[in-house]
């Protein structure tokens, strides 16, 4: 029985047809999903997702534990559940100022707080941390606005103001570092054949669309990809260090090499989380986590590959119109033995394709 059809979802100001796979959840196959961090959009599923993940929460909690007591702290997009404020009080930090920026959820976490016994340690603020100011600087930073590309929810240019006008110049920034990773892959030998988005993902696309005013190339977040997904080596594109040199622009080069034969059409990347230096990472290609790897096309179509062949990388980011959130580039030169062929990709957060390349024309089927 078929398990992907289309149906015709709703936005502020109009409707567009969309590929879904009604099949329901399932961890032993790869799923697609809109990922809209960067947009941003977040539902209760999202929130949900987020607050159950115990891979990201024991990395949280261990960081915290070693780094909260007898410091002040600062958390930036505190989120419906406060997770972060609550365990850095839990783990001995003397005060918490916990900042949410997006109206609803700011309304959850007030009713979170107020159902806590030791709330009175926790002040929640609503706005944007970089329009923030602090009577006092805090000591500890602790923030979840890491992207399924890392820098993709602004982190860099929101924790680097932290670092500027709200800390101390020895706090301490949890997490410590943020590493985004490519390897190149085909879209159709990730799914076996036709696909759409998962079905409790269409909520996402909604919002997604309602914020930019209609339809557009949504970044791709592909649910239950492991590393065999890979065609060729891989590559580091981005390093944020928080606790370091914390760059909001880059431009990075990278060769990826042909380790098997098969097909090439796209690239996925996924992000590599260390909440304390050295200390064990959180991987979301390799590990369940609410984060996920994201496909960017690349080519029209599928290119046959063989072992050695190569694939140059460009791969840009800097701060997009609204001086926070990056917009990123990737151009790619791939070397055959049967010729070249080159292509390129481009995440915006203010998006305006729609429909531009052949597997957004497939999810999104015109009438």
């Amino acid at each position: 029985m078929d398990v992907v059809e289309t149906n015709r979802i709703g936005y502020a100001g109009g409707a567009v047809d969309v590929l879904v796979d009604t099949a329901g959840w399932d961890a032993s196959r790869p799923q697609l999903w809109p990922s809209v961090g960067m947009y941003p959009c977040y539902d209760e599923l999202l929130y949900d997702l987020m607050t159950l993940d115990e891979v990201r929460n024991t990395a949280y909690r261990t960081a915290l534990e070693r780094t909260a007591p007898g410091r002040s702290a600062l958390d930036i997009g505190t989120g419906r559940d406060l997770n972060w404020a609550i365990e850095a009080v839990a783990g001995g930090a003397t005060e918490v100022i916990a900042v949410e920026g997006m109206p609803e959820t700011y309304e959850m976490a007030r009713e979170r707080l107020a159902d806590l016994e030791w709330g009175d340690r926790i002040k929640l603020c609503q706005g944007l941390s970089t329009d923030l100011n602090l009577d006092r600087r805090a000591e500890l930073c602790v923030s979840e606005i890491i992207g399924d590309i890392g820098g993709a929810e602004g982190a860099a240019v929101v924790l680097a103001d932290a670092r500027r006008r709200l800390t101390t110049p020895d706090a301490v920034f949890v997490p410590d570092s943020c590493a985004t990773f490519a390897g190149a892959v085909c879209f159709d030998d990730i799914f076996g054949g036709d696909t759409g988005f998962f079905a409790e993902s269409l909520d996402l696309l909604s919002q997604a669309f309602t914020i930019h005013n209609g339809p557009f190339d949504v970044l791709l977040g592909v649910a239950n990809a492991g590393p065999d997904a890979l065609v060729t080596d891989h590559a580091r594109l981005e390093q944020l260090e928080f606790n370091g040199d914390l760059a909001v622009t880059g431009d990075t080069s990278a060769t990826l090499t042909v380790r098997r034969p098969g097909r090439v059409d796209g690239l996925l990347l996924w992000i590599e989380l260390r909440c304390l230096p050295g200390g064990e990472p959180v991987n979301s290609l390799t590990m369940r986590t609410n984060w996920m790897p994201v496909y960017l096309p690349l080519f029209d179509r599928p290119r046959e590959v063989r072992p050695g062949d190569r694939l140059d990388l460009g791969f840009r980011y800097a701060p997009a119109e609204d001086g926070v959130h990056p917009d990123y580039s990737v151009t790619a030169r791939l070397h055959t033995a049967a010729g070249e062929a080159g292509g390129e990709h481009h995440v915006r957060h203010r998006p305006t394709d729609f429909r531009a390349h052949p597997v957004y024309e497939r999810l999104f089927p015109a009438r």
